[in-house]
């Protein structure tokens, strides 16, 4: 059985896979108090926790995984949650996507990443919470050197899109400056994503953050949401089963 308890599809035709379950606590964690996608409306996320308290919700299988991405044409899924990496079951759920023409892009915090994984998987969004260990710490409660060597080892695979969250008055201009510096040293081709924090999004200083490290990482961008995209389809749990 996999971590697997949630799935989404958005409108162009990609799936988003969450797993539950973290070895990190972030302070900021948007999963401590949400456990749906948040494109989702609010009145079926009361609907969805309803079932989660009353137990209604099983973790699937790999082949239900499966099943269920392919019944809906996905050909690209993104692993998130949660941190899908901690689970045992990952490897051979991605194998056996790609054995049905079904790409994974992984979302993580990289501490558990290994080769095998890379090289499995056909993109990582690779989150570093902060550079300053202790400050990471303060963040996540663990260090962060494992997470670093790892973005070191595979800087240069081709696969790692580097993210950061803009947290005010913990994680600001400054700290995401010195990761920033760090990237370049390592691989100036990277893209860097600055998100801001879900919770408190303030998004002219993120705005004005992304103008200066552009001139050191030049390809740093935060995702914009027009509003005007349509919601993502529930694939899993469905209401009523």
């Amino acid at each position: 059985m996999t971590n697997v308890y949630h799935i989404v599809q958005f409108q162009s035709g990609d799936a988003y896979v969450l797993f539950y379950g973290c070895h990190w606590r972030c302070s900021y964690c948007v999963w401590a108090f949400e456990k749906w996608n948040l494109c989702l409306p609010n009145d079926l996320k009361r609907k969805l926790d309803k079932l989660w308290i009353k137990k209604n919700i099983k973790f699937l299988s790999i082949e239900e995984v499966v099943g269920i991405l392919k019944e809906n044409g996905v050909k690209l899924a993104f692993f998130g949650g949660g941190e899908p990496t901690i689970d045992r079951e990952l490897k051979p759920l991605i194998k056996r996507l790609k054995k049905e023409g079904i790409d994974v892009w992984l979302v993580t915090n990289g501490e558990l990443l290994d080769k095998e994984l890379v090289d499995l998987v056909k993109g990582i969004t690779f989150s570093i919470k902060a550079l300053d260990d202790e400050l990471h710490k303060k963040i996540t409660g663990v260090p962060n050197y494992k997470a670093l060597e790892n973005f070191k080892r595979f800087a240069k695979s081709g696969k790692i899109v580097a993210e950061t969250v803009y947290v005010k008055d913990l994680v600001e201009c400054d700290e995401i400056l010195k990761i920033a510096k760090f990237i370049v040293s390592l691989n100036p081709d990277i893209r860097f994503r600055i998100d801001p924090l879900v919770q408190n999004p303030v998004y002219e200083e993120v705005d004005e953050c992304i103008r200066k490290v552009r001139k050191i990482l030049p390809n740093t961008y935060r995702i914009k949401a027009t509003g005007k995209g349509k919601l993502p389809n529930l694939l899993y749990p469905k209401l009523g089963e």
